[in-house]
């Protein structure tokens, strides 16, 4: 099974550029065949409001608090690929004060949004550049969309185990 999938991985991205590939694997990781097991779509499928707003413990973060998270730095990779290092003008972790279902869902669609928008940025960055330091010291920008991803991949994953409960 393993060397189908490496076969399947190998076939597919053997002629794309490298922000082909890039891109690529952004979109597996938000609702794709990811290389995790499962996507971002399918970890945050079937949480209620409630169920995003638990807390396990009361210095712990919960789904909302991750996706929102997400976004926040999804945001910030977008600020650096322009070129700049800040961060964007909303809170880190934010929890919303109306933790309904529509308001659930208004996040939702942001977290949607914000990764079409850092889908955009990344097809608009020069490829040339993917070697040369991003805004943030010590990182290239080939880092910066890696390391992205990792992050993602990471927070998927606390989101599961928050899920399961």
């Amino acid at each position: 099974m393993g060397f189908v999938f490496l076969y399947k991985f190998t076939a597919q991205f053997k002629f794309m550029r490298e922000m082909q590939k890039i891109v690529q694997l952004f979109d597996d990781l938000q609702q794709g065949e990811c290389w995790v097991g499962l996507n971002m779509q399918q970890a945050l499928s079937g949480i209620d409001a409630a169920t995003a707003a638990y807390k396990r413990n009361e210095n712990g973060n919960n789904i909302w608090q991750l996706v929102n998270h997400l976004i926040y730095w999804r945001k910030t990779v977008m600020i650096r690929l322009r070129g700049v290092n800040a961060h964007p003008p909303v809170p880190d972790f934010y929890l919303p004060d109306d933790r309904d279902e529509l308001s659930w869902h208004a996040t939702r669609q942001e977290f949607e949004k914000v990764y079409k928008d850092l889908r955009i940025a990344i097809n608009s960055l020069d490829e040339k550049k993917l070697d040369t330091a991003s805004p943030m010291p010590g990182q290239t920008y080939y880092q910066l969309l890696l390391g992205c991803l990792q992050h993602d991949a990471y927070h998927m994953g606390q989101i599961v185990l928050l899920k399961k409960g």
